[in-house]
């Protein structure tokens, strides 16, 4: 029997529409092109990744951090950011219908705590009584450097936290003397000319092990489309593995997304990243969030323990990445 034309065009469609992603959106992802924390997302983005999963993302939104990003990945059509854990954290503890469905990175590697190289400072230890430079109160920053100093043995009040506004102020700070060290993003560091113009104090490797970023979803997400989910995280899972295992196909993709940071500088950063296990494929590391949660309320952000439980839902990761 011979078929209409047009029928044949329909079933042509229909059958190419089955195998073809839908509902194409953006991704938040907080810091994006400022913070090595993303990095796996855009590998997934150029290499086609999401797309193997049936998922069409269109673009990568960069989120400025902090509560906002947490505001935004809730209004956004997925419903999903890779955001900063302790709004997250603090978001799900003010009764806000989010949970955590991953885990991005497993330290603050992607942060560099420098002195300037003529400083006497040598070890955490010898920043008792002097000032160290944060851009606000509770950031990301400041949570590191209560760890650090817990460390080396420091206790609250021992170095003064001086807020001034901004990264690049805190910097700025640094440089003047106004403040004996600061934590930066690894990406700014190198922008601003690196181990040439400033001496690291703690390298990534040694940094804290707390989440830098992780995966949230709202309760919406969660219950209406779990499996884009599922297709995020199998894709971004692609993408970190891909970085470890070709690092050097990764850093020439990576120097596209961090220009103009020049393709050398990236090529050391993804390799002290890769070095320091920055990247996780995403399963959800409880003592990580333990320490999250000590450091939030070592800066106040939190004043009790959080029952940690309730705000994750790791069902959404590969089988093997759920145990």
């Amino acid at each position: 029997m011979l078929m209409n034309p047009r029928s044949v065009i329909l079933i042509v469609a229909i059958g190419l529409g089955s195998t073809c992603p839908v509902n194409a959106a953006d991704l938040l992802v907080t810091q994006y092109k400022n913070d090595p924390s993303g990095a796996p997302y855009g590998i997934a983005l150029e290499k086609g990744f999401f797309h193997n999963h049936s998922l069409d993302i269109t673009g990568i939104i960069s989120g400025a951090g902090g509560g906002s990003s947490v505001r935004n990945a809730m209004a956004s059509d997925l419903g999903y950011g890779d955001v900063t854990a302790a709004p997250v954290i603090a978001a799900a503890e003010q009764g806000q219908d989010v949970k955590i469905v991953g885990i991005t990175s497993r330290s603050l590697a992607d942060l560099v705590l420098i002195v300037m190289p003529d400083s006497p400072i040598r070890t955490p230890a010898d920043l008792k009584g002097k000032k160290f430079g944060i851009s606000n109160p509770k950031s990301l920053g400041e949570m590191m450097g209560v760890l650090v100093m817990e460390k080396a043995g420091l206790k609250q009040g021992d170095v003064q936290m001086t807020a001034l506004g901004s990264l690049s102020g805190a910097l700025t700070a640094l440089e003047n003397g106004v403040v004996d060290a600061t934590s930066i993003p690894v990406i700014l560091f190198r922008t601003r000319g690196g181990e040439s113009k400033y001496r690291v104090l703690v390298s990534p490797k040694d940094l804290p092990l707390i989440p830098s970023q992780l995966g949230m979803a709202t309760g919406q997400a969660i219950k209406e489309w779990p499996e884009k989910l599922r297709a995020i995280q199998a894709a971004r899972r692609e993408g970190t593995k891909f970085i470890y295992e070709h690092t050097d196909e990764a850093i020439q993709i990576l120097s596209k997304l961090y220009a103009p940071l020049p393709p050398k500088d990236v090529g050391i950063m993804v390799k002290e990243l890769v070095e320091a296990k920055f990247w996780t494929e995403g399963r959800i590391e409880m003592p990580l969030l333990e320490q999250t949660v000590h450091a939030m309320k070592g800066v106040g952000m939190l004043q009790n323990d959080v029952d940690l439980k309730k705000i994750v839902d790791a069902s959404f990761l590969p089988p093997d990445l759920q145990r």
